[in-house]
């Protein structure tokens, strides 16, 4: 029984260390949340490039195409 009470113990003292740390992980996290531009999202901009309207239009048309011929080749594979 020795041995098991000795067990238990260091599994108590590593409970209490792991708490303590989690306690900070999340102060820090709070802190971080608190200095992030008072709460508001902040988002990060991958690539200052825009595509213009007239190729919005192209891509849409081309994807539309690509389903089209998806959609025609299941019917063909159903009848």
């Amino acid at each position: 029984m020795d041995r098991l009470d000795q067990a238990i113990a260091t599994l108590k003292a590593a409970s209490k260390r792991l708490e303590k740390e989690l306690s900070q992980v999340g102060a820090a996290i709070a802190a971080l949340q608190g200095a992030s531009n008072n709460g508001r999202r902040i988002t990060v901009r991958l690539s200052g490039r825009t595509m213009s309207a007239s190729a919005r239009r192209r891509i849409a048309a081309a994807q539309k195409a690509r389903w089209a011929k998806w959609r025609a080749e299941q019917r063909k594979r159903a009848a």
